[in-house]
């Protein structure tokens, strides 16, 4: 059987940020202990049903799961090792917030067996910091990363994020730049969304919050593609971009629709054609794992149509696109006679390509994702 990978939630943080729709919590250091204690029950719950299988990533997110003591990071962490069978080249990543982590910190959890490093940089601008309601400075970026570098991190990825109002492409290229000054091995750049049961969405509804215009934010796109590729980064999926050997193997899976085990408040899992999705209240669930050893709220199991549908829309999202040969196998169909008819006008269009059996988004239907994937999900 194939390898597969490991979601570990941690929901607290010192602040949730008005553009984020993740399942995230005030800091609560009370809960947070008894929430550890819950999350370990459920790495036991599970260990059994997956003695046969081997996990090839770890990614510990949130939240921001630095905010836990690194002594109890290390302890969740030592508890999956026992229980699961870890490749001997494990990714194991772990989400970091500039404002929360010290050098010891990060040496202890490097230590630990965490050998990526993804850190929420979002801006180098003190301005927009404090637009996104980010808890770091500028300052604290570039601390974070050396002090990653000094603790043994050598897989090292940054977020960013462009599209922000009164945002300049000028700006944005100025991130950019600092941004591949430190060197980082991997970067996901992303524009911002703005999501439902945000604070940002309520402040675009009363006119508060305008994005820049659609073709300044392709300018953004289109120059973060340039300034990345020059420097040496290789487009491997829309928002991310690596040095050789350092795409993210965790989100590699999830975009190839491979098999993925979620612990944690709200934390979802993909087995054997199977979606299952834990409680999001933290509190509700401990309730739950004290009672029964795991929070499963709702499961679904996708029928033929929905699961090619979400192949191919997770599949697009990845510049070596989708490969038909292993569509076809997977699914037992014909590619174009389920999907000739959308095909042809994309085609037309030259939103899609088909190189060597491939079918991938062109760069025009990059900035478009979305809207041409969704021609495959109607």
């Amino acid at each position: 059987m194939s390898s597969l990978g490991i979601y570990l939630h941690i929901p607290y943080c010192l602040h949730k940020c008005g553009y984020c729709d993740f399942n995230s919590h005030p800091e609560n250091t009370e809960e947070a202990q008894t929430y550890i204690s819950a999350l370990l029950l459920e790495i036991d719950h599970y260990a059994h049903r997956f003695s046969e299988r081997t996990f090839s990533t770890l990614f510990f997110g949130g939240g921001t799961p630095t905010i836990l003591p690194p002594e109890s990071l290390d302890n969740i962490l030592g508890r999956v090792k026992n229980l699961f069978n870890l490749s001997s080249d494990c990714e194991i990543t772990i989400e970091a917030n500039p404002a929360t982590i010290k050098q010891k910190t990060l040496t202890q959890i490097r230590s630990a067996g965490f050998n990526r490093i993804s850190i929420g940089v979002q801006s180098f601008d003190a301005d927009e910091l404090k637009f996104l309601e980010r808890v770091h400075n500028e300052k604290e970026i570039y601390t974070t990363i050396d002090r990653a570098r000094l603790a043994g991190f050598d897989n090292l990825s940054i977020d960013l994020m462009f599209g922000l109002p009164n945002q300049s492409p000028k700006k944005w290229r100025s991130h950019l730049r600092q941004a591949v000054a430190k060197a980082p091995n991997h970067i996901s750049a992303y524009s911002l969304t703005i999501e439902p049961a945000t604070s940002f969405f309520k402040l675009q509804e009363r006119g508060r919050l305008h994005l820049p215009a659609e073709d300044i934010q392709l300018e953004m796109f289109q120059e973060t593609i340039e300034t990345l590729q020059s420097a040496g980064y290789e487009q491997y999926e829309i928002s991310n971009y690596a040095q050789p050997g350092f795409k993210s193997r965790h989100n590699l899976n999830y975009w190839d629709n491979g098999e993925y085990l979620g612990l944690g408040a709200g934390a979802s899992s993909y087995i054997n054609g199977e979606r299952y999705k834990n409680i999001n209240l933290p509190a509700r669930y401990i309730r739950e794992v004290q009672s029964k050893g795991s929070a499963v709220e709702s499961t679904e199991k996708l029928d033929l149509l929905h699961a090619m549908g979400e192949t191919i829309m997770l599949g697009l999202r990845c510049i070596k696109g989708i490969a038909i040969e292993d569509f076809e196998n997977r699914f037992q169909v014909s590619f174009k006679t389920v999907y000739g008819k959308v095909i042809d006008p994309l085609l037309k269009e030259e939103l899609i390509t088909f190189n060597n059996n491939r079918m991938a988004l062109s760069r025009k239907g990059l900035y478009i994702a979305d809207s041409v994937i969704l021609k495959f999900l109607a």
